[in-house]
């Protein structure tokens, strides 16, 4: 009597047996909360470079498996709360490349998105995105940081660095994501 198995195994985590012989299981979280943002500002959620802060051990890009982000507007917030990459970081400018948004311009309520990118998730780099890019930002500069997860230290902006944008018109908001993640050499 012979074995033919009907599909891939399902392990406890949800991920098929596929997935994890292709080595996809160095992930890694990281979860950012900051409240009463007021004004447009950039958030640190993965700097690529930074193997000291964050528990990964590769620095060529992020590749994001799942997220749960949460937006908790006032009644008079208006703006977009924007997940992306750096590219082509330098001391006056740098590229942001646009992966999710979420506009709260017709919304005042709570928001929570809780993504699952299967088995390999989004490559964080530019030759594997096509979509919105805010060239040459300010906001982006190796010589400005930007604040991360832990809420007390600031980090400089690098290339392949994964970074929240709040763009904010009016009023404010409370932001929180916690991110799975792996990075690539």
């Amino acid at each position: 009597m012979s074995y033919k198995p009907s599909g891939d195994l399902i392990t406890k985590d949800g991920r098929t047996s596929q997935y994890i012989a292709t080595g996809f299981t160095n992930t890694f979280t990281v979860h950012l909360d900051s409240q009463s943002i007021s004004a447009q500002e950039a958030f640190m959620v993965i700097d690529v470079s930074d193997t000291t802060n964050w528990p990964h051990t590769e620095t060529g890009h992020a590749n994001i498996e799942w997220l749960i982000l949460e937006v908790d507007p006032d009644n008079s917030f208006t703006g977009e709360i924007k997940l992306g990459f750096l590219e082509n970081v330098d001391a006056t400018n740098g590229d942001f490349y646009q992966v999710i948004d979420i506009d709260m311009a017709r919304s005042s309520s709570l928001v929570v998105e809780n993504m699952d990118f299967g088995t390999h998730g989004i490559d964080m780099e530019s030759d594997h995105h096509f979509g919105p890019i805010i060239a040459n930002s300010t906001l982006f500069q190796t010589d400005v940081n930007l604040d991360g997860p832990d809420g007390t230290n600031s980090f400089p902006s690098g290339n392949g660095d994964v970074v929240l944008l709040v763009e904010r018109s009016a009023g404010s908001v409370d932001v929180s994501i916690t991110v799975g993640y792996e990075t690539v050499a």
